[in-house]
Protein backbone atom coordinates (compact mmCIF):
# COMPACT_ATOMS: atom_id res chain seq x y z
CA UNK A 1 0.00 0.00 0.00
CA UNK A 2 1.43 3.46 -0.78
CA UNK A 3 0.97 6.05 2.29
CA UNK A 4 3.01 8.76 0.81
CA UNK A 5 1.39 11.82 0.08
CA UNK A 6 1.18 12.75 -3.39
CA UNK A 7 1.92 16.39 -4.60
CA UNK A 8 1.14 16.21 -8.13
CA UNK A 9 -1.89 17.58 -9.47
CA UNK A 10 -4.10 15.23 -11.59
CA UNK A 11 -3.22 15.52 -15.32
CA UNK A 12 -6.00 18.39 -16.09
CA UNK A 13 -4.02 20.37 -14.22
CA UNK A 14 -6.60 21.21 -11.83
CA UNK A 15 -7.55 20.45 -7.91
CA UNK A 16 -10.63 19.11 -6.64
CA UNK A 17 -11.88 20.29 -3.88
CA UNK A 18 -14.78 18.51 -1.22
CA UNK A 19 -16.85 20.12 1.29
CA UNK A 20 -17.06 17.44 4.09
CA UNK A 21 -19.69 18.16 6.88
CA UNK A 22 -19.93 16.28 10.50
CA UNK A 23 -23.41 15.73 12.08
CA UNK A 24 -24.58 17.29 15.00
CA UNK A 25 -28.71 17.54 15.30
CA UNK A 26 -30.49 20.27 14.75
CA UNK A 27 -27.56 22.51 16.50
CA UNK A 28 -24.89 21.40 14.50
CA UNK A 29 -27.16 22.36 11.46
CA UNK A 30 -27.55 25.61 12.66
CA UNK A 31 -23.66 25.76 13.51
CA UNK A 32 -22.85 24.93 10.26
CA UNK A 33 -24.85 27.06 8.19
CA UNK A 34 -23.43 29.82 10.51
CA UNK A 35 -19.94 29.01 9.99
CA UNK A 36 -20.26 28.65 6.06
CA UNK A 37 -22.54 32.24 5.80
CA UNK A 38 -19.38 33.84 7.61
CA UNK A 39 -16.88 32.24 5.76
CA UNK A 40 -18.73 33.01 2.37
CA UNK A 41 -19.12 36.84 3.97
CA UNK A 42 -15.39 36.59 4.02
CA UNK A 43 -14.33 35.38 0.32
CA UNK A 44 -14.62 31.79 0.63
CA UNK A 45 -17.60 30.69 -1.17
CA UNK A 46 -18.14 26.86 -0.35
CA UNK A 47 -20.68 25.95 -2.69
CA UNK A 48 -17.62 25.83 -5.00
CA UNK A 49 -16.16 22.75 -3.89
CA UNK A 50 -16.27 19.77 -6.88
CA UNK A 51 -18.30 17.24 -3.72
CA UNK A 52 -20.01 18.72 -0.95
CA UNK A 53 -21.04 15.58 1.54
CA UNK A 54 -21.50 15.22 4.72
CA UNK A 55 -22.82 13.09 7.28
CA UNK A 56 -26.63 13.30 10.10
CA UNK A 57 -26.64 17.10 10.24
CA UNK A 58 -23.82 17.44 7.49
CA UNK A 59 -25.76 15.89 4.82
CA UNK A 60 -28.80 17.86 4.98
CA UNK A 61 -26.56 21.09 5.04
CA UNK A 62 -25.01 19.54 1.70
CA UNK A 63 -28.38 19.72 0.67
CA UNK A 64 -29.23 22.74 1.62
CA UNK A 65 -26.28 24.41 0.43
CA UNK A 66 -26.94 23.37 -2.80
CA UNK A 67 -30.10 25.17 -3.00
CA UNK A 68 -29.61 28.06 -1.76
CA UNK A 69 -26.39 30.22 -0.25
CA UNK A 70 -25.15 30.31 2.86
CA UNK A 71 -26.00 34.16 3.98
CA UNK A 72 -29.60 33.10 2.01
CA UNK A 73 -29.85 29.81 4.76
CA UNK A 74 -29.03 31.95 7.52
CA UNK A 75 -31.39 34.76 6.88
CA UNK A 76 -34.36 32.17 6.56
CA UNK A 77 -32.83 30.53 10.09
CA UNK A 78 -33.19 33.91 11.48
CA UNK A 79 -36.21 35.47 10.08
CA UNK A 80 -38.25 31.77 10.96
CA UNK A 81 -41.60 32.28 12.39
CA UNK A 82 -41.43 31.36 15.95
CA UNK A 83 -43.77 28.43 17.39
CA UNK A 84 -47.55 29.73 18.92
CA UNK A 85 -49.02 28.00 21.77
CA UNK A 86 -52.76 27.63 20.56
CA UNK A 87 -55.20 29.72 22.25
CA UNK A 88 -57.50 28.63 24.92
CA UNK A 89 -61.19 28.70 23.58
CA UNK A 90 -63.45 30.45 24.88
Amino acid sequence: MNTSPSSALPSSGRRDRALVLGGGGSAGNAWEIGVLAGLFDGGLDVTDADLTIGTSAGATVAAQINGATPPELLDAILTAVPPQRPRAAG
